[in-house]
């Protein structure tokens, strides 16, 4: 009996670790449960965070992600989480093997109208894959290159269960518009999917009967600059005298932000301006005379040179360069809604058309507008205007032994590149701006000062017959929106920049009640303004205070 109870004690201590154990496909084979997911990169880091926390039982999780070749980005593009189902799952989740998996390639809407309009997508593939054709990238994380040579091997074409977008679908998946989303080639066969719609019949709404639409909270979005370009806006606005004179030249802090005002950001963005010789100031240090932000003296204030100018058509002015996004990407539908108000209103501005990419003459015509395909992939396209490289493919003018140097500007989320220092050291060669005179903050946001925000949402069909396991993984599905978009989450994956923090945030606005406060409490992440007006979210409208919010409503003036 003593051995009977003896082994009883090994054979549960045993099970109890197995349980504790990451998953890989090469020792536990195939998931209990599989669940594909398409959209948007936005809320890279809350996703993750999502699954670690809540969704699988603590020690169980394994990633498995892709490597851009052009870039070497890890997770850009797809990744994969193997767990083991947390216990708060409850029935039918916990303890199984689950299978999460979250494509970002073309971006947020080109996730979704395969998913509304039943088109099978390249997915991640890591069942059957031995150990061998991965390499490890940290604890538990594996990473591998795909590219066409390899991309059968690695990818294979399923349904997407789910759906996940910054914005609310209504707005980035118009037709007919600069959001509807374009198509990506698939890596397998370098062609597009066959049978993409050019519109969608429905587009999934709140509280339609076909679709689930679960609100994610909200989203800081930022506009970056080169870091030459940084400069030169500061030591323009000091002389204008909109900024201190005692702020040093490439400092990070807030108040050492150079800032552009909304109507700037759309003419940027809508092409209106081409050449950075037609944005002027009024020098006050040198008796109001107008001078453009190439003149000498402030070049020589800011510290650095004179960016490449046109080649083709002699007129020898510095082309603008906008990285504006892919269609269907929600940075870019957010963007084009808050700048341009597009395309909420009769007759708005749309974004500018992108110039050809791999054109050697590519400022023949200014601007220069480039549309990269990802988030990361924004950054990059920075780091070769800074640089003078061509990592992306999208800066193609050779100049000496390089590429040609410019002045860009790129819109993004607010939450990236978050090792400069307050001094304007470390971290990736370009910088955030502030808007209408705000840094991109949380507490800016709640305050209603800062305007380039905006809600996601998590999509997925309500219903689909012929599939066994729908209800446990729309169970999965809605308790990672939910969790998604809460406070208690944003705080761990915010973003402390050298201005501020930043990152994602939960609204009163959600049902379950989220409560505003007075000081805003950056680790209690809750605004108490909202897009939703009768029953819906709706990026195109103003944000408005919410008179339902929980608690009573709290607004802290700025």
């Amino acid at each position: 009996m003593k051995k009977l109870n003896t082994l009883a004690l090994a054979v549960s201590l045993l099970a109890g670790a197995q349980s504790a154990q990451a998953l890989t496909p090469w020792q536990n084979g195939k998931p209990d449960i599989t669940v594909y997911t398409s959209g948007g990169a936005a809320q890279d880091k809350a996703y993750g965070q999502v699954v670690s926390t809540t969704l699988a039982a603590p020690g169980t999780l394994d990633t498995f992600a892709d490597v851009d070749p052009a870039t070497g980005s890890v997770g850009a593009r797809w990744t994969s989480f193997y767990f083991t189902g947390n216990a708060n799952l409850g029935s039918g989740l916990a303890g199984k093997k689950i299978l999460l998996e979250k494509r970002s390639y073309g971006a947020a809407g080109y996730g979704v109208v395969p998913l509304v309009g039943g088109i099978l997508l390249e997915h991640l593939n890591i069942v059957g894959l031995p150990k061998t054709a991965w390499d490890a990238n940290g604890t538990k994380q594996w990473k591998k290159t795909i590219d066409g040579s390899n991309a059968s091997k690695y990818l294979v074409k399923k349904l997407s269960d789910g759906g996940f977008l910054g914005v609310d679908p209504d707005i980035l998946l118009k037709p007919g518009t600069e959001n509807y989303p374009e198509q990506v080639n698939q890596l397998t066969t370098g062609l597009p999917e066959a049978g993409w719609p050019l519109t969608l019949k429905q587009v999934p709404k709140t509280g339609s009967s076909a679709f689930t639409v679960v609100p994610t909270g909200g989203l800081v979005y930022g506009v970056a600059v080169t870091l030459d370009l940084y400069k030169v806006l500061q030591a323009a606005q000091k002389r204008a005298g909109t900024l201190p004179g005692s702020v040093v030249i490439g400092s990070y802090d807030e108040n050492s932000l150079p800032n552009l005002n909304r109507n700037v950001l759309a003419s940027l963005l809508a092409g209106k301006i081409g050449a950075w010789d037609q944005v002027k100031i009024i020098d006050k240090t040198d008796g109001n005379s107008v001078k453009t932000l190439l003149d000498s003296s402030i070049l020589a204030d800011a510290g650095v040179a004179a960016p490449y100018k046109e080649s083709t058509t002699g007129t020898n002015l510095t082309p603008v360069a906008v990285g504006r996004r892919n269609k269907g990407a929600a940075i870019g539908a957010v963007a084009y809604s808050k700048f341009l108000n597009y395309p909420g209103a009769v007759n708005a501005f749309p974004p500018a058309a992108k110039t050809i990419d791999n054109a050697v003459d590519e400022d023949a015509t200014l601007p220069i507008v480039k549309s990269p395909g990802g988030a990361a992939d924004t950054g990059n396209l920075l780091k070769d205007w800074q640089n003078g490289t061509n990592a992306t493919g999208f800066n193609n003018v050779v100049d000496g032994s390089g590429y040609a140097k410019r002045w860009g500007i790129a819109i993004n989320s607010a939450d990236r590149n978050s090792s400069v220092t307050n001094t304007g050291t470390g971290g990736d060669p370009w910088r955030y701006i502030r808007i209408d005179g705000y840094a991109p903050t949380l507490e800016n946001v709640a305050a209603g000062v800062y305007p380039h925000w905006a809600e996601g949402a998590v999509i997925y069909r309500t219903t689909r017959p012929g599939d066994a396991q729908w209800a446990l993984k729309t169970k999965l599905l809605k308790a990672f929106a939910d969790d998604l978009g809460s406070p208690t989450v944003a705080n761990a994956v915010n973003t402390t920049q050298a201005w501020g923090k930043t990152g994602i945030f939960a609204t009163t606005a959600d049902p379950r009640g989220f409560t505003a406060t007075v000081p805003f409490n950056t680790s209690n992440p809750v605004v108490p303004l909202t897009h939703k007006h009768n029953g819906f979210t709706h990026t195109e409208i103003v944000p408005v205070a919410d008179p339902a919010a929980a608690g009573g409503l709290a607004i802290q003036l700025k």
